[in-house]
């Protein structure tokens, strides 16, 4: 409102609204109908996704598609990135370094995973997963079942195998953010 100087009246008339309309939307309304954020929306020349300001999800670190991932440090200004759409709850955000796992993960695009618990759960195996291995490493890759049981093979594209690891935990990829998205 303020970008465009609209008072709320002047907005509802825009949005072909009723005159109350915004003022009740911005105390009364806990719940406002879609149509009615569209109207807001496209008399603000917004999307519907501005208005709805969905919270970011903080970067946590790199994570190497050939190698370790690198955790940032314990401050207050992290960068946050788009949380990404139709996924709710905690979410972990790492950017991808290296070039492993091209041409499916490319160097500053932008991985979400949740992690939830450790160990690996059954349904995991054959996906893409941040995996955290006992040497301490975690690592983008493709997770496959070991040569021993309760190992496990981490797989590149464009690398060698990690054959016979063992893995303290493993998150499958929820999400890919480009990094061309982020531009």
């Amino acid at each position: 409102m303020k970008r465009k100087s609209y008072s709320r009246r002047r907005l509802a008339t825009e949005a072909g609204l009723g005159q109350t309309s915004i003022r009740d939307l911005m105390e009364k309304t806990d719940n406002p109908g879609i149509g009615t954020l569209a109207r807001v929306a496209g008399a603000l020349e917004l999307s519907l996704t501005d208005i709805l300001a969905l919270p970011g999800v903080t970067l946590a670190g790199e994570i190497g598609a050939g190698g370790e991932i690198a955790f940032f440090n314990d401050s207050n200004d992290h960068e946050t990135v788009p949380r990404p759409p139709m996924i709710t709850g905690e979410l972990l955000a790492l950017r991808v370094t290296g070039e492993s796992m091209l041409p499916k993960y490319e160097p500053g695009d932008i991985i979400y995973v949740r992690r939830e618990h450790d160990g690996v759960h059954p349904s995991y195996v054959g996906e893409y997963c941040a995996v955290h291995a006992s040497d301490g490493g975690t690592y983008l890759k493709l997770l496959s079942h070991g040569a021993t049981p309760g190992r496990f093979t981490l797989r590149s594209l464009n690398a060698a195998d990690m054959e016979d690891v063992e893995v303290l935990w493993a998150s499958p990829v929820l999400f890919i953010m480009p990094r061309r998205a982020l531009a």
